[in-house]
């Protein structure tokens, strides 16, 4: 995949220490910043996946017995 370049603007302080988790982790700053949006992203995505299916939910509840005896072991 290519990467395209974007600038981001971080207080002294801040890129230090996002430098330093970088060397400790054995990564690059950029490979740290784009990892850490991307999952903050998957969290937001996750979370609006969980409140649609909460608002769904019908209140049907399966015993997992049921649901073995059923479809059979997890094999």
């Amino acid at each position: 995949m290519a990467m395209e370049s974007t600038t981001i603007r971080f207080a002294k302080e801040e890129r230090e220490w996002i430098q330093s988790f970088a060397d400790f982790s054995g990564k690059t700053f950029s490979d740290v910043v784009r990892e850490s949006v991307l999952e903050r992203i998957e969290d937001a995505a996750d979370l609006q996946a969980y409140e649609e299916a909460m608002r769904d939910d019908d209140g049907v509840r399966i015993p997992f017995s049921e649901v073995l005896a059923k479809y059979g072991t997890l094999s």
